[in-house]
């Protein structure tokens, strides 16, 4: 009795830090966002006071930064499909294999649920085009 309680404790201390240390995270992470942002209106309204040719080479260097921004976005999320598939699967044959040893009848399927599901995810990483492969330039 006194373990099953010392163990919810410990659980619910480790849940409320995990999510204080997220929260501070974005607290810390969202001024710098600001900054960035309100940094880059400036620079697009002194290119719109100024047009030229330095205007154009600045436009399309930030086209590309976007460009860029938006690739190495699109290959994060294809990753963590992929992650989070196998960390699924893993939890799943974990599952099912303490099932195993300690059930006395078919509770191992059990696990056989998270790891389709792990499939799933990670069939669907796997299946998300390359950001590279979809880029297509317009004349």
């Amino acid at each position: 009795m006194a373990t099953n309680i010392a163990m919810f404790l410990f659980l619910g201390a480790a849940v409320v830090a995990v999510f204080a240390f997220c929260s501070i995270v974005v607290w810390v992470s969202v001024p710098l966002r600001e900054r960035q942002a309100r940094e880059r209106l400036a620079l697009l309204k002194a290119l719109a006071e100024n047009p030229g040719e330095n205007a154009v080479r600045v436009l399309e260097f930030l086209r590309e930064e976007d460009a860029h921004r938006a690739a190495n976005r699109a290959t994060q999320d294809r990753k963590g499909w992929i992650v989070g598939g196998l960390i699924m699967m893993a939890v799943g044959a974990g599952l099912g294999g303490m099932l195993l040893e300690i059930g006395d009848r078919g509770d191992w399927a059990v696990g056989l649920i998270p790891f389709m599901i792990g499939c799933v995810l990670a069939a669907v990483g796997a299946l998300i085009k390359h950001p590279r492969a979809r880029q297509h330039h317009t004349p």
